[in-house]
């Protein structure tokens, strides 16, 4: 039984939203948004910045819990624990509006919480926080994964029908694991041991060579990270990577996520298990109809080894965007347990 007391839920609540401009925008959108704005923003979601990069691309910013990026005509913020992400949109619609914005397209997700009933009201059942968006939205919720396991829940609003070009194309990867190596964990506890170069000590940085990394180590344990690739080794581009750990045993959790356009997310994800070496996790992808991965459910060979695929679901947003989502087991895990059946 969890403590729950010093229990503290990793998985994130994740929106992104992306916008059209209008006749009377500058082309900077949203970067013409000041920090002090983004902070009070923020607030409502009960969670702070901590750090911060930019490009001339895109604004990153790693939260106090989890993070912020910002483009012209895009966010995408993800916040873990007790936070209170949907409370924003109120402001997020002011800001659209006042650097002449209309919002496109919103997806919003996350895995099932361990112990739903510690969150805020509203996000305690999905259906509810289907209810907030449609506050501000039209849009519809999907559950994908079993009734009485881990679930992944995404809501998705079209608000314009507007196909991506080829161009505009954005594809998303996001890794959620849990039952991690505790030898793995180990070393994203604050000691008095230098930890200043932990990105590179722990292989997270060789997982996209090339970024400028951004991170955070925090007390007593628990690590953030924002990474701005560079995709001719230089200067940063639109792209960015972003890792989040909580690594106490018994709701141990870590996400990885990048909008790295790739044919294959095999290499990622290879890197990313050899790594945490967790117990299970899921993998969801999202693609538009152009992405350079083309259709989300062949971006990557479905045969991890070491692992089960236990479950896979794909959803299609005629005309726009697909996501699939898939569960998976270590078979050193799946092993563990039949033993433990065996000898009840």
């Amino acid at each position: 039984m969890i403590d729950e007391e010093h229990f503290f839920e990793g998985a994130e609540k994740r929106l992104e939203v992306d916008f059209l401009e209008t006749a009377n925008n500058d082309k900077r959108g949203l970067l013409n948004i000041p920090r002090k704005k983004w902070e009070e923003f923020l607030a409502t979601v009960n969670c702070l910045i901590v750090s911060e990069s930019h490009t001339d691309s895109f604004h990153s910013y790693v939260l106090s819990e989890s993070s912020l990026f910002v483009y012209p005509f895009k966010i995408m913020i993800k916040t873990c624990g007790v936070t209170t992400l949907l409370e924003c949109l109120d402001l997020l619609i002011q800001y659209s509006q006042e650097v002449y914005l209309r919002v496109d397209f919103v997806t919003y997700s996350h895995k099932s919480f361990v112990n739903p009933h510690l969150q805020h009201p509203t996000y305690q059942t999905f259906d509810t926080e289907i209810q907030m968006l449609n506050h501000h939205f039209n849009g519809n919720g999907y559950t994908l994964g079993p009734m009485n396991g881990e679930r992944w829940f995404v809501y998705v609003a079209d608000m314009t029908g507007s196909p991506s070009t080829k161009e505009e194309a954005e594809q998303t990867i996001e890794i959620m694991m849990t039952d991690l190596d505790r030898k793995a964990m180990s070393m994203f506890y604050k000691n008095d041991e230098d930890t200043a170069d932990i990105s590179a000590q722990s292989g997270i940085t060789a997982i996209l060579p090339h970024s400028l990394i951004d991170d955070m180590m925090f007390e007593p344990c628990g690590y953030s990270m924002n990474g701005l690739h560079r995709t001719d080794g230089t200067s940063p581009q639109r792209y960015y990577s972003t890792i989040h750990i909580t690594p106490e045993p018994g709701f141990s959790y870590v996400s990885y996520e990048t909008n790295l356009p790739v044919d294959s997310y095999d290499d990622i994800i290879r890197r990313v298990l050899h790594i945490f070496k967790p117990g299970h996790f899921i993998i969801s992808v999202f693609a538009d109809a152009e992405a350079l991965c083309g259709e989300s459910n062949k971006s990557y060979d479905c045969k991890l080894p070491g692992y089960t695929r236990t479950i896979a679901n794909t959803c299609e947003f005629v005309g726009r965007r697909s996501v699939t989502c898939s569960h998976y087991s270590s078979i050193h895990a799946d092993t563990s347990r039949e033993n433990q059946l065996r000898a009840q």
